[in-house]
């Protein structure tokens, strides 16, 4: 018993000097996050007030007052296979912190066991004569098991899973969000490739009527080879542009049934009007710093910031000592009725105290490799939030050039068309050529085709500043 106590005493002091000394190691974890930049301004710096309304976007989506296009991202928010993994992966994130969270309560478990075994006993008189033996052994109880956060690894631990799903959460939001803004520029490529098919077959119709007039001139003698040369080419262009403009409609129309889950046909019944929608004047944009609670990107990664400062303080945590505690009722008998008589009961208690003195250095580069990634979060942090200050200044500023040369092209689209018919008026009588006929028509259409460019730009633009501002599509159906 001395002996023992000897070994016993020393070793018991060693553990409660090892538990005095990392006592005093810092564990408390840095959860404070910290600004992606210190000079954000209080309003946007390409912000025009001329361009600006007073009220503020709620649901960006309505602002294009179109049910269908509403329908549209509805379903796609529904049936997108790439939004569908997203948010099955967030599923999975919460069930890991569910995991690793109960990792903080004690573990309970109920067995029941049985054996049977022979002994054979060599040299012993036995009753009968007999040299072997065998018995049965039954044992049936609640083994209950603990490690108790001394020092708040564990709870670390937890926190760190909770914000990785909560970085999960805004992610899936994000892709929501994204899948919108797809949804509805692809149905405005697919109107303005409506309008642009329909003014190419226009185009194809007028050049044709012109070829055939300068074709029956040119039979007559009235005309020359490179009149009828010119007029032929113009036309063959028409029907390559007509054909084009089908073919890009084509693909538009396929890349939406492909947001919407639905297989690319390429014949998707739109059921809605081929007109891109007239724009209002913008509403009065949120604020830099609301920009940085809206988007879900700068709170994903500012949340990834926060588990890292969680995975830190468990990296650091896992130089202390741990303790556990095990151990719970049971019972032990030969035979198995008797594993609930009171006689055979049977209860059992252990702890363990482990403090890691040498692994190699393992712990301290996990601290390191911590410590690494918590720098690369906050600088990733920083760089989307720089990214999407940058594009929502590019977009702002987009706003109003955008509108501005819409109402250029809208007069030059006005004169081309007037120049266009003069000059053809011209030609026929003899008084122009039919090279500036041609060129003057060619200018009038190209200046129409221009003009629908730029009203699918600006609502693409207007999307996109949705986009980069984080102002939700919809409101979530309940």
């Amino acid at each position: 018993m001395n002996k023992q106590m000897k070994i016993f005493i020393p070793l018991s002091y060693s553990l409660i000097c090892a538990l005095f000394v990392t006592s005093c190691v810092s564990h408390k974890p840095d959860m404070k996050s910290p600004k992606p930049l210190e000079d954000i301004p209080d309003k946007w710096a390409s912000w025009d007030t001329n361009i600006s309304e007073t009220q503020e976007t709620i649901y960006w989506a309505d602002t294009f007052e179109d049910p269908w296009l509403t329908e549209a991202i509805r379903t796609a928010w529904s049936r997108n296979p790439q939004l569908i993994t997203q948010a099955e992966q967030t599923l999975a994130r919460g069930e890991e912190a569910v995991i690793i969270g109960a990792n903080l309560s004690p573990q309970a478990n109920l067995g029941v066991t049985g054996s049977r075994s022979k002994r054979n006993l060599i040299g012993f008189n036995l009753p009968n004569g007999s040299t072997s033996f065998t018995s049965n052994s039954f044992n049936a109880g609640l083994n209950l098991s603990w490690e108790i956060d001394l020092w708040g690894k564990l709870k670390s631990q937890k926190e760190s899973a909770k914000k990785y799903f909560e970085m999960a959460s805004q992610n899936y939001e994000g892709a929501r969000l994204s899948i919108a803004g797809q949804v509805s520029k692809t149905w405005f490529e697919i109107a303005e490739n409506q309008q642009q098919a329909e003014l190419a077959r226009q185009t194809m119709d007028i050049f044709g009527t012109n070829q055939n007039f300068v074709s029956n001139r040119f039979k007559n003698g009235l005309a020359t080879s490179l009149e009828n040369d010119l007029a032929t080419s113009a036309f063959a262009s028409a029907q390559a542009s007509h054909s084009m403009r089908i073919r890009t409609q084509s693909q538009s129309v396929r890349k939406l049934e492909a947001l919407l889950g639905m297989y690319p046909h390429g014949q998707l019944d739109l059921n809605a009007s081929t007109l891109l929608p007239k724009l209002t004047s913008l509403a009065l944009p949120p604020t830099p710093s609301t920009a940085l609670e809206n988007r879900p990107d700068i709170l994903s990664s500012r949340l990834q910031l926060e588990a890292s400062g969680f995975d830190l303080s468990a990296s650091r945590l896992s130089l202390l000592p741990s303790l556990s505690i095990s151990g719970g009722p049971g019972s032990r008998a030969e035979n198995f009725e008797d594993l609930l008589d009171n006689q055979f009961q049977t209860w059992e208690l252990g702890g363990s105290l482990t403090q890691p003195l040498f692994q190699g250095g393992r712990l301290k580069a996990q601290i390191r490799r911590a410590d690494a990634l918590k720098q690369a979060a906050f600088a990733n942090y920083r760089a989307t939030a720089l990214r999407a200050f940058t594009e929502v200044e590019t977009l702002l500023f987009n706003e109003g050039r955008l509108r501005a040369e819409e109402t250029y092209l809208q007069t030059a689209s006005k004169a081309a068309e007037s120049a266009a018919q003069i000059s053809w008026d011209r030609y026929k009588s003899g008084i122009q050529g039919i090279f500036d006929a041609l060129d003057s028509q060619r200018r009038f259409f190209d200046s129409k085709s221009s003009l629908l460019n730029i009203r699918k730009q600006r609502a693409i633009n207007r999307v996109n500043l949705f986009l980069g501002l984080g102002i939700p599509a919809l409101q979530t159906e309940p």
